[in-house]
């Protein structure tokens, strides 16, 4: 195989691990300006099999195709023989699936990519990703696949699925405090991608709220499919969690409907919207009559998209006695951090590297009101 298709995307380097990550970690306390005295969590990764989610483009090359990934430099595909760097179950899927996949020529027929996303569980659900309609033949031939009974399977083009088994994966994650937290990850909606993390993210968060008084309520931005709603849940009496994805919203509510968890409520409301709903009801802007209920929150965590708060979140954050922030963007979070040093201090802050090899960085901070730290 030519030097261009060599599988350098999905190549890992444990060996220069610990120093790329202490190169983050620096960046990141210059960036945010953290005094060496703060208490700072480093949550490090594993450093093979530690990505959950996988995203292959499909390159035919006469009768037969391979896995590749777009090189953006060289501006060409690199094939994918082998990758250490997705969850183990995905590893070892690949070339079967492949081998059995070219072995139907009706299955290979213009499929375009192969998604696959996988639990700590062992579960693997795959999706393929074709330019043609799906015909009730194509079900058949994929019904017939001989795989590992955790493998599930689904369709998807031009807009259309055609589901297998189910379109999710059941991720549990057991946490320190010996708490056990089921998130549904469906397929085509955002999930944390490393689960040694984003267990790791939950800790820090539990672990914080175990040392403080039990909250009344909790308001929650950018709540996605409820991955840390879970934890606040087990602290506080309410929590209001805010998402605007509706498939994120059901996976949500299934999975706490399944736990039996019945003191979150989610609002399909943006922040501009819940500020507005806080700034009605009280003076202080942090409680709610909602649903014929009235919350009074004590604390906010907000996780938004890699571009940050906005100017109306940010105000509406400044309101709250904490502030847990939690960043896939350091550099929107000294920004938003700004905003807030006149009212706010850093109480803790923790470095979560959701991404080894890369310059990505996740990042958590703690901030309590100036006035409440006295």
């Amino acid at each position: 195989m030519d030097a261009e298709w060599q599988n350098l995307s999905c190549q890992v380097f444990p060996d220069a691990y610990a120093s790329q990550l202490a190169e983050k970690v620096a960046r990141v306390k210059t960036l945010l300006s953290l005094p060496e005295s703060l208490p700072l969590t480093i949550a490090q990764s594993p450093t093979t099999h530690y990505r959950m989610r996988a995203e292959f483009r499909v390159w035919h090359k006469g009768d037969v195709w391979y896995y590749a990934m777009f090189d953006a430099v060289k501006k060409c595909p690199i094939f994918i023989d082998v990758c250490p760097m997705v969850d183990k179950a995905i590893a070892d899927l690949l070339q079967p699936l492949r081998t059995q996949l070219l072995a139907n020529p009706l299955l290979s027929h213009k499929l375009y990519a192969i998604d696959f996303m996988a639990s700590s569980q062992g579960e693997v659900l795959v999706t393929l990703i074709y330019k043609t309609p799906l015909t009730d033949a194509w079900q058949e031939a994929v019904a017939a696949l001989i795989l590992p009974d955790q493998v599930m399977l689904m369709g998807r083009s031009r807009g259309k699925k055609r589901v297998l088994q189910r379109d999710y994966v059941q991720e549990c994650l057991q946490l320190d405090s010996g708490a056990r937290i089921c998130l549904r990850h469906v397929e085509n909606a955002f999930s944390q991608p490393n689960a040694a993390i984003n267990r790791q993210m939950l800790n820090w968060v539990d672990r914080y709220f175990s040392t403080q008084p039990r909250q009344q309520a909790i308001l929650e931005l950018y709540g996605g499919a409820g991955n840390f709603t879970w934890v606040l849940a087990q602290h506080a009496d309410a929590v209001v969690m805010t998402e605007l994805s509706n498939q994120a919203v059901a996976a949500a509510q299934s999975a706490f409907a399944e736990a039996t968890i019945n003191n979150v409520s989610i609002a399909a409301m943006d922040s501009a919207q819940v500020s507005v709903a806080l700034s009605v009801n009280s003076d202080s802007g942090t409680m709610l009559e909602w649903q014929g209920k009235c919350y009074h929150f004590g604390a906010i965590l907000v996780d938004p998209p890699r571009a940050g708060l906005d100017e109306a979140t940010r105000a509406l954050a400044q309101r709250f006695e904490t502030i847990l922030y939690i960043s896939c963007n350091p550099e929107t979070l000294a920004r938003d951090l700004g905003a807030w040093q006149a009212t706010h201090s850093i109480i803790e802050a923790a470095v979560f590297d959701q991404f080894p090899y890369t310059h990505h960085i996740e990042v958590g901070v703690i901030l309590n009101k100036k006035d409440a730290c006295r």
